[in-house]
């Protein structure tokens, strides 16, 4: 195998392990009556960003694509999960902020996300599924 065929076969291997465990996840998150992995995503960025983030580095740290970005914060926003205050000197700048609710929903999440990152990964090792990363060459 090439270089470069070496780093698309471990690139296809994380991609696809990435996938089944987000897909198992957000089915277990939606069953369980809490909100898809997005929402996860955004309280997790924030909870780590105590002094909050405007909306646009907010969305370019997310490790999941949001369509609807602005609908979704506001929703959010709506369901008390975060707050939108003024930024500091800039009068239409917003900067969002989690909220306590915020955080005990995303902790009730992460209970069931973290179950299926576990088990995901080890499927992935079980089955060999890793093999073409541990195999990369400099």
């Amino acid at each position: 195998m090439s270089g470069f065929e070496e780093r698309e076969a471990a690139w296809i291997a994380l991609n696809q392990t990435r996938t089944r465990i987000f897909s198992r996840a957000e089915r277990a998150l939606v069953a369980a009556g809490y909100p898809r992995l997005h929402w996860y995503d955004v309280l997790w960025e924030l909870e780590r960003s105590p002094d909050g983030l405007r909306p646009k580095q907010l969305e370019q740290q997310l490790l999941f694509d949001q369509s609807s970005f602005s609908r979704q914060v506001a929703r959010m926003a709506e369901d008390g999960l975060l707050t939108r205050h003024a930024a500091a000197g800039d009068g239409r700048g917003k900067v969002l902020r989690i909220t306590d609710e915020g955080r005990t929903l995303r902790r009730l999440m992460w209970d069931i996300y973290r179950k299926h990152i576990d088990e995901g990964i080890a499927e992935a090792q079980k089955l060999g599924a890793f093999a073409p990363i541990l195999n990369l060459n400099d």
